[in-house]
């Protein structure tokens, strides 16, 4: 006979009366609340600036999972990823650029992407690149995408070739499906053209 499997509620009454786990639990919780903490303390400088011209948020993530444009907070924004932050700070700093009132900031946003050594990092700041790109700064993307030294941020910067008319980007984007670690990413852009299409 087969036995009645475990619900959910079950599995968790289990789990709370074995002290072994509760406590690691609890020590688990403890450190996530204290790097939270620390994380408010670090991006303090930003979030007094940000109240300052109107922008009053908890986190630069909270700017991130907006659908309320703050061009006035953008300048900041910009001028803040610059500065030394811990990763998690700067990664949404950086992809509170993603937007396209940030394509003031082109030139500093390429010259970070550059020099990034953090990989989440460079992923927000190549989200940020992909979402101010235009056909007037093409040939830079067709350039990062083409070097190898900046590893999976390359397929963020995907999207904005594809789209452009521009013949140089066109035939970029055609060799880049030689290009293992792009190919995917090119699979599924080509897929959404077709079904586009029909």
């Amino acid at each position: 006979m087969k036995s009645k499997p475990t619900t959910a509620a079950e599995l968790m009454a289990e789990l709370e009366a074995d002290p072994t786990w509760v406590a690691d639990r609890d020590v688990r919780e403890a450190a996530r609340q204290e790097q939270m903490a620390e994380l408010r303390r670090a991006q303090a400088p930003l979030l007094a600036e940000l109240a300052a011209v109107g922008y009053c948020v908890q986190s630069v993530w909270d700017l991130v999972n907006t659908a309320t444009p703050y061009p006035g907070a953008l300048p900041l924004l910009l001028d803040h990823l610059q500065r030394a932050y811990p990763i998690p700070v700067r990664e949404g700093i950086a992809r509170a650029l993603a937007v396209r009132d940030a394509n003031f900031g082109w030139g500093v946003l390429l010259h970070l992407f550059r020099i990034e050594v953090e990989e989440r990092v460079k992923h927000g700041i190549a989200v940020a690149l992909a979402a101010t790109a235009d056909d007037s700064n093409i040939g830079d993307l067709i350039g990062l995408v083409s070097d190898p030294r900046h590893g999976t941020s390359r397929v963020l910067l995907l999207e904005p070739i594809a789209r452009s008319r521009e013949p140089e980007a066109q035939a970029a984007f055609a060799s880049f499906s030689k290009d293992p670690v792009l190919v995917k990413e090119i699979g599924f852009i080509e897929r959404r053209r077709q079904r586009r299409k029909r």
